[in-house]
C-alpha cells in the first residue's frame, strides 16, 4: 500500500511539472487590457538564449523603466471598417466580410514616420481560430493638408503569427507579404514588405519575472526575416531586417508573459528590448514628442500650416498640449494643430502620473517653425508718385496707416490697402492676418502733383532720355529754387541733374519755382 501511495504521489508532481499546452481560447479576447512593464536595465547580463525541458528560467532582477496597457478591441470599432470594405469592393455586404476576415484587433504603436509623413493611430487587425492567430491588415491615419485620412494595407499573404495549440517542440515556417501605395493620396510613398516567420518552441518549465514565478510556461523562438522597400518619389531603398524574438507563454495570461526582442551579432544574442506581464507601478513620466513636418510652410490655400504630433512619452495617465501660439491647449495623443502665421512656437506637452503619490509630471518643449516661401505676410510697399500700397493679399488680411514721423500714430480712416498722402512724410502701414500683427518699414514720400504742370510756360530738360547729365535751358534755370530727382517707387534718388550712377529707367524730377512745382519724367539709358 506504501509503494502504491508513493507511485501516486510521484505522478502528481510529475503533472504538476510537466509540459504545458498554450490554445487559442487561451489567447487575449475582446476588451482584454494587460499591464506590462519595458525594461532596459536587463539588455546586459541575462542569458535569454539558455533553454531546455523542466527548466527553470530566472529574471527576477529586471527593473522596470516605463510600463503601457496592451488593449485588444472588437475590429469593427477601430475605424476602419468602412475604408477596407471601400477598397476591397464591399459595398452592400460590408458587415459579413469584414467580420469573416477579423475578430480581433489591438494598436501596433501611436506613430511612426516614413520618409517625413507621419503615420498615427497604427493597429493591426487580427483573425483568431482553433488553429492560427493571423495578422491581416494594418489601419493607419495620415495627415495630408491639414486634413486626416484613414488607409488600410491588408496582407496578401497574412501573417502566421501562432499556430494553436502551442506546444513543445513545434516549428514551422510562414511568409507574409503587406503592400501599400500612397501616391493615389498626393504622398509619393509606396510601401511593401515580404517576409518569413519561423517559430521554434524549444523548452518548458518554470519563469519568474518581477511580477512572480509562473510554473508551468512553454518558450518560444521566433525568427522573423523582413525584407522592407520604401519607394519615395519614384526612387526605391531596400533593407532586411531580421529579428530574433524569445516569448514565454503561461496558458492562464493572454499575452506572452515575457517577451524578449533582438538580434544576433557576431554569433552573440543581444538583446534590444524586454517587456514582461506585471502591475501597475509609480514610474518617473518621460514626456517626449516629434512632428512633422519638421519645417511646415504657410499654404496660402488653406491659410494655414497644418503640423502633425506624435507622442513618444511614457510613463503617464492624461496630458496636455500647449501650441505656443494663444489656441487652446489639447488632450489629444497625436494632434494636428493648424499653425495661422508663420513663426517660431515653443510646443509644450506636459504629461501627468497620476498613480504616483503625489503627482509627477514632466514637460518638454521644442520649437517648431513655420515658414512664408511664398512670401504670403510680406510686409513691403509698393510706393508711386501718388500713393502708397500693400502689398499683402492674403484673405482676411486688414491695415492701418501709420505716421511714422509722428510716433507711428495710426491715420484716421486710412484703413484700405491703398493710401493717398495728402502731405509729404514718412508712412507705414500695420497688417493684421488670422489674428497676426506686423507693420511695415517706414517710406519717405513726397508729393508728386501732376496739377502743378505748367504746359505754356514748361521747363525744358534735355537730353531726354539722357545718359547721365541732365541739362536746363539756361533761360529757365532762374526760375529753379530746388532739385529732387525720385526712382518710379517714390523713393528720393539725389538733388542733382545728375543720373550717371543710377540704373537706367524712368525717373521723376521735381522741380521747386517760387510759384509753384513742376514734375516731369526723364529716361536714363
Amino acid at each position: 500500500m506504501k509503494k502504491i501511495t508513493f507511485f501516486l504521489l510521484g505522478f502528481v508532481s510529475f503533472l504538476s511539472f510537466a509540459q504545458t499546452t498554450y490554445l487559442s481560447s487561451d489567447f487575449a479576447a475582446i476588451n482584454d487590457q494587460f499591464i506590462v512593464s519595458h525594461s532596459t536595465t536587463g539588455l546586459v547580463g541575462n542569458n535569454f538564449v539558455q533553454t531546455g525541458t523542466n527548466f527553470n528560467w530566472n529574471y527576477s532582477t529586471l527593473i522596470p523603466s516605463s510600463q503601457e496597457t496592451l488593449s485588444y478591441q472588437n475590429p469593427n470599432n477601430t475605424g476602419y471598417k468602412t475604408i477596407w470594405c471601400f477598397f476591397n469592393g464591399y459595398i452592400f455586404n460590408c458587415n459579413t466580410q469584414f467580420n469573416a476576415n477579423f475578430n480581433l484587433a489591438t494598436k501596433l504603436t501611436d506613430g511612426i514616420q516614413i520618409q517625413g509623413y507621419g503615420l498615427t493611430n497604427l493597429i493591426d487587425h487580427l483573425k483568431v481560430s482553433p488553429t492560427l492567430l493571423e495578422n491581416k491588415m494594418l489601419g493607419a491615419s495620415i495627415t495630408i493638408g491639414g486634413n486626416t485620412l484613414p488607409i488600410v494595407a491588408s496582407y496578401q499573404t497574412p501573417d502566421i503569427v501562432y499556430q494553436f495549440p502551442i506546444a513543445f517542440n513545434d516549428n514551422y515556417t510562414n511568409n507574409n507579404a503587406i503592400s501599400v501605395d500612397l501616391t493615389s493620396l498626393g504622398v509619393p510613398i509606396q510601401y511593401a514588405s515580404t517576409g518569413q516567420r519561423t517559430n521554434l518552441v524549444e523548452g518548458w518549465g518554470s519563469l519568474t519575472t518581477p511580477f512572480g514565478t509562473f510554473p508551468n510556461v512553454l518558450k518560444m523562438k521566433t525568427t522573423l526575416v523582413n525584407t522592407i522597400t520604401v519607394t519615395a518619389n519614384g526612387v526605391p531603398t531596400q533593407n532586411t531586417v531580421t529579428t530574433v524574438s524569445y516569448k514565454w507563454f503561461d496558458p492562464a495570461y493572454g499575452i506572452p508573459i515575457l517577451e524578449v526582442n533582438g538580434n544576433v551579432v557576431a554569433s552573440q544574442y543581444v538583446a534590444t528590448n524586454i517587456t514582461y506581464f506585471d502591475i501597475q507601478r509609480c514610474l518617473t513620466p518621460n514626456a517626449a514628442f516629434g512632428f512633422f513636418p519638421v519645417v511646415s510652410d504657410f499654404n496660402t490655400a488653406t491659410n494655414n500650416a497644418s503640423v502633425s504630433f506624435i507622442n513618444a512619452s511614457s510613463n503617464y495617465d492624461t496630458l496636455s498640449w500647449n501650441f505656443g501660439d494663444g489656441s487652446a491647449n489639447s488632450t489629444s495623443v497625436n494632434p494636428t494643430h493648424n499653425f495661422t502665421c508663420p513663426g517660431v512656437y515653443q510646443v509644450a506637452l506636459t504629461i501627468t502620473n497620476a498613480f504616483c503619490s503625489p503627482d509627477e509630471i514632466d514637460t518638454v518643449t521644442i520649437p517648431v517653425t513655420i515658414t512664408d516661401t511664398q512670401n504670403a505676410f510680406t510686409t513691403a510697399v509698393t510706393v508711386t508718385p501718388t500713393s502708397l500700397t500693400a502689398d499683402r493679399t492674403l484673405t482676411g488680411t486688414t491695415y492701418q496707416w501709420l505716421d511714422c514721423n509722428n510716433n507711428n500714430l495710426p491715420i484716421s480712416n486710412q484703413t484700405a490697402q491703398t493710401f493717398t498722402p495728402t502731405v509729404d512724410g514718412s508712412y507705414a502701414v500695420q497688417l493684421t492676418t488670422n489674428g497676426c500683427v506686423s507693420t511695415s518699414n517706414c517710406y519717405p514720400f513726397s508729393l508728386l502733383n501732376n496739377s502743378n504742370f505748367d504746359s505754356n510756360g514748361a521747363i525744358v530738360l534735355y537730353p531726354n532720355p539722357t545718359t547721365g547729365i541732365i541739362t536746363i535751358a539756361n533761360d529757365q534755370l532762374e526760375k529753379i529754387a530746388s532739385v529732387a530727382i525720385y526712382s518710379l517707387l517714390g523713393q528720393f534718388v539725389t538733388d542733382k541733374l545728375d543720373l550717371s550712377n543710377q540704373p537706367n529707367g524712368m525717373y521723376f524730377i521735381k522741380l521747386e519755382t517760387d510759384t509753384s512745382s513742376v514734375v516731369q519724367k526723364i529716361i536714363k539709358k
